[in-house]
């Protein structure tokens, strides 16, 4: 997976306007609640106002894999929506989430009422895409360590304030806890990052990338 410092489409927020506001359902969510589960029908898609969600999946091995972050400002549900597929994933809220969700029959009225959303949420999902793309051929090509780097990276960009915990940063790479502590001390100990309690502090991200890189081109 390809991060920068400076991703735009990374840190995207999407401001929505009164007319398609208004056409949401406010609703809000303690940390730890589901707002949408796997094998769910989709009749809608969500749009985060505050707080953190995360998409999970288990495998049937057990092993728990954290799929894609919304924060706040961006959109989920939107894929099954738009498909008119069940909910492939699990949207879990990993902070207090206030939302709002957004019911229409069919994604064709979203098209032909707010025809702006639908064409952008077209382009999140082509992003999306990418984004899964590039994280598969890391899987098979990256080591571990550039994988956790890059994750700790992309998840800090995400949300700078949220205490990413290992198992998060593993689920989200396919490393395993143990190795992402490792790897964490690891930088910690040339000086890349700081570990405050739970808390992961990157003080350079590009020092960190740059670590990355020549670990990359020395394998």
């Amino acid at each position: 997976m390809k991060v920068t410092v400076d991703d735009s489409t990374l840190n995207q927020s999407y401001i929505l306007d009164d007319a398609f506001k208004s056409k949401g359902v406010l609703k809000s969510i303690p940390k730890g609640l589901n707002i949408y589960t796997k094998g769910k029908d989709s009749e809608g898609f969500y749009y985060i106002i505050s707080g953190l969600i995360g998409l999970v999946d288990i495998a049937p091995n057990g092993v728990e894999s954290l799929l894609r972050v919304h924060s706040s400002g961006t959109f989920t549900g939107y894929r099954s929506f738009l498909s008119g597929d069940k909910c492939n994933a699990t949207s879990v809220a990993l902070t207090d989430v206030t939302y709002l969700y957004f019911e229409f029959a069919d994604a064709s009225l979203l098209l032909k009422d707010f025809p702006s959303i639908y064409k952008y949420l077209i382009k999140v999902l082509c992003h999306d895409l990418k984004i899964a793309e590039q994280r598969l051929n890391d899987l098979s090509g990256k080591r571990v360590m550039n994988r956790i780097i890059e994750s700790l990276v992309f998840l800090k960009q995400k949300d700078p304030e949220y205490p990413w915990t290992r198992r998060e940063i593993g689920e989200f790479c396919s490393a395993t806890t143990e190795t992402v502590t490792r790897t964490l001390s690891k930088l910690e100990k040339v000086g890349l990052i700081e570990k405050s309690g739970r808390d992961i502090v990157v003080s350079c991200i590009d020092s960190l990338l740059d670590f990355s890189r020549q670990q990359e081109a020395n394998y």
